[in-house]
C-alpha cells in the first residue's frame, strides 16, 4: 500500500488515542517504508534519478532489499514487542501496533513481482502473491473506505462534543 494510506489508517485505527501517541502510532504505520526505501528516495532525490513509478528491480540496491526484509517481516515486529514488553516493566507497547497493522496489510497488498512481503523472514522466504496495492481499483475502494472510517470518526467526536439538554 502506499504510505499515505499507511499513515491513515493507523491514524484511525489509533483513533481514541491522544494526538500525540496517534501521532506516534501513525509514523509506526508509514514507518517501515521510510525506513527501507527512504534513504534511496533522498539519493535519487539530491542525484536527480527520481522518476515516477516502480523502478527496474535490478536498479535497487541490495541494503533497500535487506532492510524491506527487516522491516517487513511479523518476526521481526514480534521480537521488537517482546523485548519492549519486557524493557517497560511488562506493559505492552500498543502504539508499535501501526508497524504490525502496515505490514499485516501489505501482505495482502502486494504481488510476488514486485517487493512481495516477507512476513516469516528470517524463517521462511514465503510470500502472499495478492494483487498490487497500485490497482486502479483497489486504490479507489482503499481512498473510499479511508474516507467513510475518517466521516465516521468525525461525527462520533461530534456527537460526544455536543451538550446535553
Amino acid at each position: 500500500m502506499d504510505v499515505f494510506a499507511h499513515t491513515l489508517w493507523a491514524a484511525v485505527v489509533y483513533q481514541k488515542v491522544p494526538l500525540k501517541p496517534r501521532l506516534w502510532a501513525a509514523f509506526g504505520g508509514v514507518a517501515p517504508d521510510l525506513f527501507s526505501f527512504g534513504l534511496l528516495f533522498v539519493q535519487n532525490l539530491f542525484s536527480g534519478a527520481l522518476r515516477s513509478g516502480p523502478p527496474e528491480l535490478a536498479s535497487i540496491p541490495a541494503y533497500v532489499f535487506a532492510l524491506y526484509n527487516i522491516t517487513h517481516s511479523l518476526v521481526i515486529f514480534g521480537l521488537v514487542v517482546f523485548a519492549l514488553y519486557f524493557i517497560r516493566r511488562r506493559k505492552w507497547p500498543w502504539l508499535i501496533g501501526g508497524w504490525g497493522l502496515h505490514i499485516v496489510i501489505d501482505i495482502f497488498t502486494h504481488g510476488r513481482e514486485f517487493f512481495p512481503t516477507p512476513f516469516l523472514w528470517p524463517f521462511s522466504t514465503f510470500t502472499v502473491d495478492s494483487f498490487s496495492w497500485a490497482e486502479p481499483w483497489f486504490m479507489a475502494v482503499n481512498y473510499s473506505a479511508l474516507a467513510v472510517a475518517y466521516v465516521v470518526w468525525y461525527l462520533r467526536v461530534r456527537r460526544r462534543a455536543r451538550p446535553t439538554v
